[in-house]
Parts: C-alpha cells; sequence; structure tokens
C-alpha cells in the first residue's frame, strides 16, 4: 500500500501516468500497431536551439528509446525522493511549489542518465542509420521537418526496401517544407549529413 500511495500521489504520478502511457506505447508496438521511429522527424525545432536538446547524447537510436528510458528513469528517481523527503513536502501551496520543484529536478537529472544509457545501444542501429553514406547520393527523399536549412533538417529516403531517416541540409536558396520531395546530391562528412535540392524535374 506504502508503494502504491507513493506511486499514485504527486508529484511521482506525474512520472507515473507518463510510464504508463510508455508501457501502452511499447505494447501496441510489439502488436504491431504502432512504429519504433513513429516520433523521427515529427518534432520541429530551431536549429541552434532544437540540435543541442534533442542530440545531447541521444543521437543514434530512436527517439521513442530515449524518451522512454528518461521517463523510467525519471520515475524511479521521484519514486525514491518522494520517500525520502515526504516529511519536508509540507501541506497546501509548499507542497505542491516543492513536488514542481522534485519533478524538475528528476527531469533534469533523467537526461545525461538517458544520455549514458544509450550510447551502447547505438551499435544495434547503426546498419539501419548509416548503410553506406555515398548509396543515398542521387536518391529521393521526402522531407520529414518543417524547414531545411544549412544547419537544420530531416528527410526519409527508401533505401534497400526500408525507410531511413537521414540529416539533410540545404542551402538557402532552396525552400522546402514538411512532405516536399528533394534530391540528395552529397553527403557532408563533417557534419555527417547530405546536401539537398531541388529536383531538376
Amino acid at each position: 500500500m506504502d508503494f502504491l500511495n507513493t506511486i499514485f500521489t504527486f508529484p511521482t504520478v506525474v512520472f507515473t501516468t507518463l510510464l504508463l502511457i510508455v508501457i501502452g506505447f511499447w505494447v501496441i508496438t510489439l502488436l504491431g500497431f504502432a512504429d519504433i521511429d513513429m516520433l523521427e522527424g515529427d518534432v520541429e525545432l530551431e536549429a541552434d536551439a532544437g540540435e543541442s536538446i534533442l542530440q545531447m547524447g541521444f543521437g543514434g537510436v530512436p527517439l521513442t528509446i530515449s524518451i522512454s528510458l528518461s521517463v523510467l528513469i525519471s520515475w524511479v528517481i521521484s519514486f525514491y525522493a518522494h520517500q525520502l523527503f515526504e516529511y519536508v513536502l509540507g501541506e497546501g501551496v509548499v507542497f505542491y511549489l516543492l513536488g514542481a520543484a522534485v519533478t524538475f529536478g528528476c527531469f533534469v537529472i533523467s537526461i545525461p542518465l538517458t544520455a549514458l544509457l544509450v550510447r551502447p545501444l547505438r551499435r544495434f542501429f547503426d546498419s539501419k542509420e548509416t548503410a553506406s553514406k555515398n548509396e543515398f547520393i542521387g536518391l529521393e527523399c521526402v522531407i520529414a521537418t518543417g524547414k531545411v536549412t544549412n544547419s537544420f533538417g530531416q528527410a526519409k529516403v527508401q533505401f534497400q526496401g526500408t525507410e531511413q531517416l537521414i540529416e539533410v541540409r540545404s542551402e538557402e536558396g532552396n525552400e522546402f517544407k514538411l512532405g516536399d520531395t528533394g534530391l540528395l546530391i552529397e553527403h557532408d562528412e563533417i557534419r555527417n549529413s547530405y546536401v539537398v535540392v531541388v529536383k531538376p524535374w
């Protein structure tokens, strides 16, 4: 009863709810009704801030895995923090203020821990994401972000019967939006991305 009381009361209940959603997602994924890569390209971010947040050690694995691990770690930290500091949470407004601080702190702590955990998982996805850099050149791709600039952008490309999400970049003169079709013409080794241009036909 103490366990249930902790996980279903504030602040731990916030992460308990998120964890139940994550478990539900993986159940429907195992049943074949959802794709592990379904979140890739759906989050539109500004070039400078966005990339630094999502790529904070999370690169190389599907975003769904990173989010799931972050939620799980946050839930575990919140559970023990809740039990440890329950006597100082107080009541009323103080309770919710301190509880919100605990919730935020758990999330912040979970980010570097998640980054550490996903590192050994990257090798399992390398073959899918980096089949052969030069073999993508000349292929058509579908833009998966709201825009493509010289520092931000993602696209989906069909390769050997599978759909892969890749990083793409475009010169300022080329205008792309979500769903547009482009042509991959070059791979940038430094930025590990592809140069995409408007199809000439």
